[in-house]
């Protein structure tokens, strides 16, 4: 029965997704925003995606729904045990927004110089799973950077050590092929497969964690790429000077939601180093955002997210004696 509740909610998840690419390509395009979808909108936090709340509590109710409907069957939340409930909760959590849509409102708003935003190369190995997990996040963000940059070269060196850092995971076999995809689409400069395929090798990734019952690491992955999202956001609105791009970082509902996974994690997960200090980078964005979705969100606003997103990212990314 656990089986086919699970094919349930992957076949309804991807059904989802590929009518939702399918749209975006019949309107327009490759790349660019089509002005229906939610890279049109002043935020990109969950309660701004159509059909979805600003709430867990709704988030969980879609989960369900989806569960009642993919499948043609009907029922009702109460016929779901506790773990069932707990599979389709973590299912939804793989619809988070990716930050590739957060740079395309960046690259309306302002038009940065995307490659001003590299890093240097991180290293591919760690001493604890979890620090393993936030890099990993950290680097899909890289890559989504490097397809702003249209560098396919840079796209390709960020996609060997997604492969790398997966492999650490134990999950390297999940990936291979699309490591193998992303170096394809990369020479043939495809940037919006290449958006595609990074989020679909993130999701591999963090359904394979869900799988081994991980979801720490699951967890760890989203919060790692959003983090190194902020940093750059809050970087590009910085040079920019511009009101809308730093009103772009008024994400406070994600930032709640993301500090809310963490909190559903055991309590073993929740006392590792990793996982207190991205607990705590979370807290002080979130109390940065604080208030209206309309107040204005000054340079010393900016500033903030700007430098609790980089001190964590690079204190996750330092080299270990």
């Amino acid at each position: 029965m656990m089986e086919i509740l699970l094919l349930v909610i992957v076949v309804g998840g991807a059904l989802v997704y590929l009518g939702r690419r399918a749209w975006l390509r019949l309107l327009g395009a490759r790349g660019n925003c089509c002005g229906g979808c939610p890279l049109g909108l002043p935020k990109i936090g969950l309660a701004d995606r159509p059909g979805r709340g600003s709430s867990e509590k709704s988030m969980k109710a879609a989960a369900v729904f989806l569960l009642a409907t993919a499948g043609g069957h009907s029922l009702a939340t109460a016929e779901l045990t506790p773990h069932q409930r707990t599979e389709a909760e973590r299912i939804a959590a793989l619809s988070v927004p990716s930050p590739t849509e957060f740079f395309a409102a960046i690259d309306k708003a302002g038009k940065p110089d995307w490659m001003s935003f590299y890093r240097e190369p991180v290293p591919t190995t760690y001493s604890t799973r979890p620090r393993t997990a936030l890099n990993l996040g950290a680097l899909v963000t890289d890559g989504y950077v490097a397809v702003e940059a249209q560098d396919g070269q840079q796209v390709k060196n960020t996609g060997k050590d997604i492969i790398a850092l997966a492999g650490a995971l134990g999950v390297g076999e999940d990936v291979l092929v699309r490591g193998k995809s992303i170096a394809d689409f990369a020479d043939q400069n495809d940037w919006f497969a290449l958006r595609e395929e990074l989020e679909a090798t993130t999701n591999e990734v963090r359904r394979a964690m869900i799988a081994q019952r991980d979801e720490a690491l699951a967890s760890l992955i989203t919060a790692g790429a959003w983090l190194r999202a902020l940093e750059v956001g809050s970087r590009a609105a910085e040079l920019s000077g511009e009101e809308k791009a730093a009103g772009l970082l008024h994400q406070a509902v994600l930032v709640g939601w993301l500090r809310g996974e963490l909190q559903l994690l055991p309590e073993k997960s929740r006392r590792d180093a990793a996982v207190l200090q991205t607990d705590l980078a979370l807290a002080s964005l979130e109390e940065t955002m604080q208030g209206e979705a309309s107040a204005v969100f000054g340079q010393q606003r900016v500033r903030a997210v700007k430098e609790t997103a980089a001190q964590f990212i690079a204190a996750m990314a330092a080299k270990e004696p």
